[in-house]
């Protein structure tokens, strides 16, 4: 701050006085290079306090899954709107990335000077472009994919409170993760080998397994069919994980994507042996019929088993009344 008589304060909070003296030139702002250095660098903590463990890996896999989504849409029926909201998203997770990789090399103690170079820009560019508390605010109100989560396990707003409804697709996704995990322990296949068939980062692949990052269903497709499973059974942890608006399907299929649905549940329960699941009043017959899409039980009683596997019976709710209402029948129908 200057004042009448041509003097400032020191930029970086210690209270000297600097003389300004008219002629050309920018004024001072610092009382020497010593405090101009102190000024940045007490900016780069604030940058990396703002977003601990912000990992520019993590940017860049939302932006690959993004660019997918992306693909997707420019050969789909996707509105005009969405298209421009997944490109806006995009350029806004490529500037991210650039910030977030600048601040973990500040970290790891690089200059701005080294960090100028590789840039191909003067030193106070980059400071400008990627330093301070702007840069800070930026990565702490980047707009995450549906339900992702750093690779430490914590949500990217954990600060934030949780409400019902996104706790359940957060929920989703880790049981999205764990019934992956189980398909792959049966196909005892690597993270490697599958991400390079998939043509998925590796690190991807694990974050997905782990439930701390939701893909694009053609990734969970691909996957799915490489761990030897049947993709169905898990589309609709998909679509709940990723707040997909389901499509019901036609009547005569409603039966069978309850189950499917069942069999996913059952998957990201570790898939327990068919003798030890039983529905309450009903033989081991006709639960396996329940489970091949043969029989349909009644709600209490489908409620009780996905609470035995430690699934949400909020998802199936919508497909279970669509069922009913197109039979026309009450407890169980075939």
């Amino acid at each position: 701050m200057s004042d009448a008589s041509g003097k400032a304060r020191c930029g970086c909070g210690c209270g000297k006085t600097i003389d300004r003296r008219p002629g050309g030139g920018r004024p001072r702002d610092y009382y020497d290079e010593g405090h101009r250095s102190r000024a940045q660098r007490k900016r780069d903590h604030e940058l990396r306090a703002a977003v601990p463990g912000f990992s520019h890996r993590f940017v860049a896999t939302e932006l690959a899954l993004r660019a997918d989504e992306l693909f997707a849409a420019c050969f789909s029926d996707v509105p005009l709107g969405g298209v421009l909201e997944l490109t806006s998203r995009i350029v806004d997770d490529a500037q991210c990335v650039a910030a977030a990789v600048v601040s973990e090399e500040r970290s790891a103690g690089r200059t701005w000077s080294e960090i100028a170079v590789v840039a191909g820009l003067t030193e106070g560019q980059a400071r400008a472009r990627w330093g301070g508390a702007r840069t800070a605010q930026r990565l702490s109100a980047r707009e995450p994919a549906p339900w992702a989560r750093q690779p430490d396990g914590t949500d990217a707003h954990a600060s934030r409170t949780v409400p019902p409804a996104a706790q359940r697709t957060s929920d989703a996704a880790s049981a999205l993760g764990r019934a992956l995990r189980t398909l792959r322990e049966h196909a005892k296949a690597g993270f490697e080998d599958l991400a390079a068939e998939a043509g998925v980062p590796a690190f991807a692949v694990r974050w997905v397994l782990e439930g701390k990052a939701v893909v694009p269903w053609t990734t969970v497709f691909t996957l799915v069919h490489l761990l030897g499973g049947h993709p169905a059974d898990l589309r609709l942890l998909w679509e709940t994980a990723s707040k997909s608006v389901p499509r019901l399907p036609d009547a005569p299929y409603l039966a069978d994507h309850l189950a499917a649905g069942l069999r996913g549940a059952r998957l990201a329960a570790g898939h327990p042996a068919a003798a030890s699941i039983c529905f309450p009043g009903f033989s081991q017959a006709e639960t396996d019929a329940v489970f091949d899409g043969r029989l349909v039980p009644d709600w209490k009683a489908l409620c009780e088993v996905l609470q035995w596997l430690d699934a949400d019976p909020e998802p199936f709710k919508a497909l279970w009344a669509a069922h009913r209402a197109a039979q026309g029948q009450g407890r169980r129908s075939t």
